[in-house]
């Protein structure tokens, strides 16, 4: 019988993928170079064998047709037809105007979508859209103790609603080979062409500066015209980390870069209009009374110099939607998934730039100027956050290329990222509640915990504005704490101010 490293090295061919599996994949080049190329091609170009249109797949994972008045919702009310399909043509529309070859993939935790309701969301989409249903996609399970023992001697299977979220990595394997693209969010995400083609140019940029780093003799990238650094010691290490809090034009190496990845954020509309609301009330009001405004207060000559956040992007749906406040202004969109306290900036070689990092396992962290560093926030017993989940700023979803798909499930993400979930690296279960948290599937804890991504948000407004994704339901703002909320703008604002202080700490 074969040896259980045999045994090992079997299960991991057989997890593994192969562009070579599919014929249409032979005569398409998925570069990143190249798959940018084709999203930003003019619609109106035509398109050959040798250079087809942008194909994505759209997933949608939706657990109810129906609100359930849960979480600041109306009971009963129809949240396929004017939540989730308005938000789905939003976005959908803004990629077929584009030119691309755009297919829906619904993923949905109830029973029966009836036909009349399918056709309705057909109908909506635009036209040579296809359309595919997943009805009663709920996995089945049974419910274990930690140590992988069933709970009870006569334990039933029973329905894991929490691993609806997984779903979709089925579908994603089944259908790899078939699309350029791929975004996978929640039923209630406003995911636009210009979110896609932000991705791709951030990732491009960032796969650039590996490519040269793994071709330089030192396997390094290097900031162009870097300030001069007087400092004379540096920070070390507070945790796992392989390196201090305090790095700001550092060099990069290729693994450094390999676990670079562009991030985003969800944000809200403040609706101004609804009658005591709990962010404006009072002589002082919370929205205006933020974490850490002190601490940090927001710097905002980036206005001034690089322009302002813009709400259209990610925000301005059509009037007339209930949940949605119309014309948003810069001011008006929220962020709560997390704060200033979690986050740092560096200065990127190449078009990178200037961006701010996301919350990373400490073992993963790759490196930049912690916001806390100096005793920022005077406690010097505050360490950086790093698994916190009320700072993770779980993003509802991602979206990546098929060749990155591939690199997380061949190479970045212990276990792979695709099916099937088993062995060691799944405790011989992907369901039970170590793995099986929505978060971990749609939000991204996987990918930026247990795979070592590291996400960035640029500091170029622009760019900025592009990381920000709709959260439709916009019902955060009345369920969380007023005091988790501040202005995206003056979040920027405030990673301005790091920014600032990470220069300044170069002085020595």
């Amino acid at each position: 019988s074969p040896s259980s490293h045999e045994q090992k090295q079997q299960q991991q061919t057989q997890r593994r993928l192969s562009e070579s599996t599919s014929s249409s994949s032979d005569n398409h080049n998925h570069d990143l170079e190249h798959v940018l190329s084709l999203a930003t091609r003019p619609p109106h170009d035509t398109f050959t064998e040798d250079a087809p249109p942008f194909r994505i797949l759209v997933i949608v994972t939706t657990l109810s047709e129906y609100d359930k008045g849960t979480r600041g919702t109306t009971q009963g009310a129809d949240r396929l037809k004017d939540l989730v399909l308005p938000i789905l043509v939003d976005g959908v529309s803004s990629m077929v105007d584009r030119g691309w070859e755009v297919d829906v993939y619904l993923i949905c935790g109830f029973d029966k979508l009836l036909e009349n309701r399918r056709q309705m969301i057909q109908d909506a989409l635009p036209p040579n859209v296809g359309l595919e249903v997943w009805e009663d996609a709920i996995p089945f399970y049974y419910e274990k103790t930690f140590n992988q023992q069933l709970k009870q001697v006569d334990q039933v299977i029973e329905p894991a609603p929490h691993g609806l979220s997984r779903q979709h990595r089925f579908v994603v394997r089944d259908k790899l080979m078939e699309y350029d693209f791929f975004t996978a969010f929640e039923d209630d995400m406003r995911i636009m062409a210009d979110h896609v083609v932000n991705f791709l140019e951030m990732s491009v940029e960032i796969d650039r500066l590996r490519i040269q780093a793994d071709n330089s003799p030192d396997g390094k990238v290097y900031v162009e015209n870097a300030a001069e650094d007087h400092r004379t010691t540096r920070g070390k290490s507070m945790d796992k980390a392989t390196v201090g809090n305090d790095l700001v034009e550092d060099p990069l190496t290729a693994q450094d870069l390999r676990r670079l990845w562009p991030g985003f954020v969800r944000a809200e509309v403040l609706d101004k209009a609804a009658a005591g609301h709990q962010l404006l009330g009072g002589a002082k009001p919370p929205i205006d009374n933020y974490s850490f405004m002190k601490e940090v207060p927001p710097s905002f000559e980036y206005e001034m110099e690089f322009g302002t956040v813009d709400p259209k992007i990610c925000c301005d749906v059509p009037p007339g939607r209930a949940r949605t406040p119309p014309n948003p202004e810069k001011d008006d969109l929220l962020l709560w998934e997390t704060d200033i306290s979690a986050m740092g900036v560096r200065h990127y070689p190449g078009g990178v730039g200037w961006a701010a990092t996301m919350t990373v396992e400490d073992r993963a962290d790759v490196g930049s100027f912690w916001s806390g560093e100096g005793n920022a926030f005077n406690d010097p017993s505050l360490k950086r956050p790093r698994r916190v989940n009320s700072l993770i700023g779980q993003q509802a979803g991602w979206m990546a290329t098929k060749s990155q798909i591939l690199y997380f499930h061949d190479h970045a993400c212990p276990g792979g990222f695709l099916p099937p979930f088993d062995g060691e690296d799944w405790f011989n279960d992907s369901l039970q509640t170590r793995n099986g948290a929505v978060e971990f599937w749609s939000g991204g804890y996987q990918l930026f915990g247990r795979c070592y991504f590291n996400r960035i948000l640029s500091l170029d407004p622009k760019r900025f504005s592009r990381q920000l994704l709709y959260h439709g339901s916009n019902n955060k703002q009345k369920t969380v704490k007023a005091s988790k909320f501040v202005r995206m703008s003056h979040f920027l604002g405030q990673l301005y101010t790091v920014k600032e202080r990470a220069l300044k700490s170069l002085q020595g």
